[in-house]
C-alpha cells in the first residue's frame, strides 16, 4: 500500500500507526518521508503539535522508501494540464503506481481529490482505496474524518472517471 501524507497522519491522529504499519506493507514515498510529514495535530481542536519520526520506522524495517527519479516523475507529471494540481508525494506516489514491476500489486491512499482523481483519469481507479475501508479490513475500523471515508474515495474516483472521458485535466 503506497500512502499519501494525508493518511500518514490521520492514522498518528487516531493512534493506530503502530496497529496500521504492523498489519500492512507500507510503502511512502520519499518525499512524503523528508518534506510532508513532520507534525501532526496531537489533538485536533488543541493546535498543538507532535513531531513524526518516520525514519525510525524505515530504518526498523517497518516501512518501505519508494522513491522515483526525476524521468518517472516527469512522465507523470506530462500527463497532466495544470487543471491537475498534484504535491510531490503525490506525484511520486503515482510515479511508483505506474512503475513496472516493483509495486504492481500496490494500492494508493489519499485524502486530496486530486491526487485521487489523476490516478483514475490515468487507469488507477481500481487501485485506489480509502483509509476508511484499508481501517476496517484489518480490524481497526473507526469514525474517521470526512477525506478518509469511502464517499469522499467515491466521489473522487467518479470525477476522474469523468475527467478521463472529457480529458478535462489531460495533457495532449
Amino acid at each position: 500500500m503506497i500512502l499519501d501524507a494525508g493518511p500518514v497522519i490521520g492514522l498518528h491522529e487516531l493512534g493506530v500507526w503502530d496497529a496500521f504499519v504492523a498489519r500492512y506493507e507500507v510503502v511512502l514515498p520519499q518525499s512524503v518521508i523528508d518534506d510532508e510529514v513532520l507534525f501532526h495535530s496531537a489533538e485536533a481542536d488543541s493546535g498543538l503539535s507532535q513531531p513524526v519520526d518516520l525514519k525510525a520506522y524505515v530504518e526498523d524495517g517497518q516501512v518501505i522508501v519508494g522513491s522515483a527519479n526525476s524521468s518517472e516523475l516527469g512522465a507523470v507529471s506530462s500527463l497532466f494540464t495544470a487543471a491537475i494540481e498534484l504535491h510531490a508525494g503525490e506525484l511520486e506516489a503515482l510515479a511508483l503506481l505506474t512503475r513496472h514491476g516493483e509495486f504492481a500489486d500496490h494500492v494508493f491512499c489519499s485524502a486530496d481529490g486530486a491526487a485521487i482523481q489523476a490516478a483514475c483519469m490515468i487507469g488507477l481507479s481500481e487501485r485506489c482505496e480509502s483509509l476508511e475501508v484499508l481501517l476496517a479490513a484489518v480490524g481497526l475500523g473507526r469514525p474517521v474524518q470526512w477525506r478518509f471515508r469511502k464517499s469522499f474515495m467515491e466521489r473522487h474516483k467518479r470525477q476522474g472517471g469523468a475527467r478521463a472521458v472529457t480529458g478535462y485535466g489531460l495533457a495532449d
